[in-house]
């Protein structure tokens, strides 16, 4: 026991020896102070976290030394954290996002290890630098920044690398991914229509999911050269016409030029759909290339009634067209619903042209037009417009500030003549065609300049039992005026001069009787134009409305002038003009298009508006789309994306309730 006391002595007495014979000279050390290591003993140096992260990869590759110390000296504390937690994937996508990195690194770690594991390949760093801005304005919504994540992670290597070539084009790739890719995938780097394809397609509304977006892609995947072509010349319109009519057009080929069968398949649309229903495509091509080697292809355009009108009535339908253009289709359709009117309404068309089509317009609802119309034909018609441009006439008479002697004697007899089409309409039903013949007769007889020849026409008139018309009472009392005058100049002049009497009086009477009948000549031709412009100044008036429309458009060259000036108009119109003037034929065709509204997003807690120029249209959608940054565009797509993906709330069922 006291052995054992002893050697605990000995080793106290030695511990506390070696102790002072230590001891630093100068005092006690400071409290806190480090420990100077004993002379002769090498101590290793205090390195910061950041030099330490240096070192672990002071063998790695050239690229990772440089991500590590870009990192470090961007965000020093931070790229240490995140890199302790996620390694080098972490600084590199530290790297691509930005703070809106380090607020996922924070506050969604989940999140932050999902885009992480993205950065496999080139592509998907390169897209996630490309969004990184579109990041930063969903960091505060959580549900939208969820799906755009979890869909990029959905994604194959081949489609990011698309996605990073065309960023504005990712929208479009998470709605329909194989799609859209492989759509992206055929065209080569440097083909031209890629970037026409990517308009259409960006035209298309996502709102309501990737339905719309597949129906453009089949349109693209069955006639690709035929969609990007229409689309050039027409818009949305021209491609909603070739997902329409794509075999139509694949058919007729180059019987055509594309133009005008659009133009002719967008005015025509009802028809066609009527004959698509029991007909093969290539009879309706065969169709538009009759009408193209007929030389009708501007009446066939110029309404939607006149290729069924060439159709149905072959010949006879085609001569009204050339003589009274697309106007006699609306009339034959839209004015008669009996077969046999319109049969005859036609072939009076394509007799008498521009005279029927002012006539048929004006009487179609009159009964007994229709009931002569029936019995007699087109032949009713000139006398009808002879006596109803009466009126006219008389006012185009009466406008002129100087007439002449014989214009002024023409006026007259119009004045006391007083006759109108209806009062010819009912003097044909009553005693025939052959009573009013004359009244239609556009050529001047001879025999008409003759003395008393009015006047033997009025008694010739009287004797049939026939009821004289104020017209040939007229022409007759102008007759017999004529006679005194003669008889008074036979009496006063020696008789060598009767024979210039008579000559100067022939003479003045056929220059009175052309004199009418030229102003009449021209107020027909004109009628259809001035009764337009009268309707147009009535309001409230259905027909007037029409005529109104008619007569603008009319102004403008017609239906098929117009539209030929569609791919001139298209590039000065904006997004939403384009948007709107397609929307109707793009619904038929199963497309809804985007409404390019302005849109809101929260940056540093303050909402930002974000709008397409208003004055920026097609030429903006397809820079947009080509450039390797993502624009106003790509963010709008991806609203429309997201929209589409976000929980809808649940509708509440009602009770049903028993109605007694």
């Amino acid at each position: 026991m006291k052995r054992t006391f002893a050697i605990v002595v000995l080793l106290a007495a030695l511990g506390v020896a070696a102790k002072l014979a230590v001891k630093p000279p100068g005092g006690p050390a400071r409290p806190g102070a480090p420990a100077e290591a004993p002379a002769g003993v090498a101590t290793a140096p205090t390195i910061s976290d950041e030099d330490a992260l240096v070192a672990r990869y002071r063998d790695a590759s050239a690229e990772d030394r440089a991500l590590v110390a870009r990192t470090l000296e961007r965000y020093r504390r931070n790229a240490v954290a995140v890199e302790r937690s996620d390694g080098l994937r972490g600084l590199a996508l530290l790297d691509r996002l930005d703070l809106e990195a380090l607020f996922l690194h924070e506050k969604h770690p989940t999140e932050f290890r999902r885009l992480r594991d993205l950065l496999g390949d080139d592509a998907a760093a390169d897209l996630l630098l490309h969004w990184r801005e579109y990041f930063g304005l969903k960091r505060a919504d959580e549900t939208d920044r969820k799906i755009l994540i979890a869909e990029l992670e959905g994604l194959s290597p081949e489609q990011r690398r698309l996605a990073a070539k065309h960023p504005n084009a990712l929208p479009l790739i998470l709605a329909e991914p194989a799609g859209v890719a492989e759509l992206m995938a055929s065209a080569g780097d440097d083909d031209p229509t890629l970037v026409d394809r990517l308009v259409v397609l960006s035209l298309v509304s996502l709102e309501s999911g990737a339905a719309d977006l597949r129906a453009a892609l089949r349109t693209l995947e069955d006639h690709p050269t035929l969609a990007v072509d229409a689309f050039r010349l027409h818009g949305m319109e021209g491609f909603a016409l070739v997902s329409l009519y794509g075999p139509v057009l694949e058919s007729l080929g180059s019987a055509m030029p594309l133009d005008e069968s659009l133009i002719l398949l967008r005015v025509n649309t009802d028809f066609v759909d009527e004959q698509l229903q029991t007909h093969r495509p290539e009879t309706i091509a065969r169709h538009l290339a009759h009408v193209k080697a007929a030389g009708l292809v501007k009446e066939v355009g110029g309404g939607p009634n006149a290729l069924r009108l060439a159709v149905e009535y072959g010949e006879v339908g085609e001569r009204a067209l050339a003589k009274a253009g697309a106007d006699a289709a609306d009339v034959v359709y839209d004015d008669f619903t009996d077969p046999v009117l319109r049969r005859q309404a036609a072939v009076a068309l394509g007799d008498h042209g521009a005279m029927a089509l002012a006539m048929l317009e004006k009487y179609a609802t009159d009964p007994d037009f229709r009931e002569i119309l029936r019995a007699h034909g087109g032949a009713v018609v000139p006398p009808i417009a002879r006596a109803d441009a009466g009126p006219e006439t008389l006012a185009y008479l009466q406008s002129k500030e100087r007439p002449s002697f014989t214009e002024n004697l023409a006026k007259t007899a119009l004045y006391l003549s007083g006759d109108d089409g209806q009062s010819v309409i009912r003097t044909i039903r009553k005693d025939g065609l052959a009573r009013v013949a004359s009244l239609g007769d556009s050529e001047l007889r001879f025999y008409q300049f003759l003395p008393l020849y009015d006047m033997i026409h009025l008694g010739d008139v009287v004797r049939r039992g026939y009821a004289p018309t104020t017209g040939e009472a007229a022409w007759a009392l102008l007759d017999a005026c004529f006679v005194v005058t003669d008889v008074l100049s036979l009496a006063a002049i020696q008789p060598g001069a009767a024979v210039a009497v008579e000559a100067a009086r022939s003479e003045l009477k056929a220059a009175v009787r052309e004199s009418s009948r030229s102003a009449g000549r021209e107020a027909v031709e004109t009628g259809v134009e001035a009764a337009a412009k009268a309707a147009a100044r009535e309001s409230g008036d259905l027909a007037a409305r029409r005529a109104a429309r008619w007569w603008t458009v009319r102004a403008a060259g017609g239906v098929y002038q117009v539209l030929r000036r569609t791919p001139e108009a298209l590039q000065r119109m904006t997004l939403g003009q384009l948007a709107d003037v397609a929307r109707p034929l793009c619904a038929k065709a199963g497309l809804r298009l985007s409404s390019w509204a302005p849109f809101r997003l929260l940056r540093d807690g303050a909402e930002v508006a974000f709008q397409i120029p208003p004055e920026r249209g097609l030429k903006y959608l397809g820079a947009q789309l080509a450039q390797a940054t993502v624009g106003v565009v790509g963010f709008h797509k991806m609203e429309e994306h997201l929209a589409s993906r976000r929980p809808q709330p649940a509708v509440e069922s009602q009770p049903l309730q028993l109605i007694r």
